[in-house]
């Protein structure tokens, strides 16, 4: 009963709690996934979505939904400069706009109403809700 005492009792006198792995360990730990935020909207970025805005509810009611992809190419442009600014987003925008076409798609594909679409979203789903 001495020899279980004495052996307990240090380790519950210096324990500190719960410590991370250092040194080669500290690779066996999981890093939380860093949270993806959106820039902060700037006067052109809010210029360049009120374009895309007026595209979406005047122009395709004119001339219909033609796009092939979902997220659509104008919601994708949109969501690519709120995450990646206006430069690089616009970039991003006319990248999409030039593979929009009928084509085979080799990448994942998503069904809605029996309609095959091309699925490539400039960002993770939970910030498409």
């Amino acid at each position: 009963m001495k020899t279980v005492i004495f052996l307990i009792l240090p380790i519950i006198c210096f324990a500190k709690g719960y410590q991370n792995p250092w040194g080669k360990d500290s690779i066996l730990v999981k890093k939380p996934k860093k949270e993806e935020t959106f820039l902060k909207p700037t006067v052109i970025s809010k210029l360049a979505n009120s374009v895309i805005l007026f595209r979406q509810k005047v122009l395709t009611k004119i001339d219909g939904p033609r796009s092939h992809f979902r997220p659509t190419s104008s919601r994708y442009m949109q969501l690519a400069i709120q995450r990646y600014g206006v430069l690089k987003g616009y970039i991003m925008g006319c990248d999409r706009l030039l593979r929009e076409n009928n084509e085979d798609w080799l990448y994942r594909t998503i069904e809605i109403d029996n309609i095959k679409y091309k699925y490539d979203p400039a960002v993770p789903d939970k910030y498409l809700r």
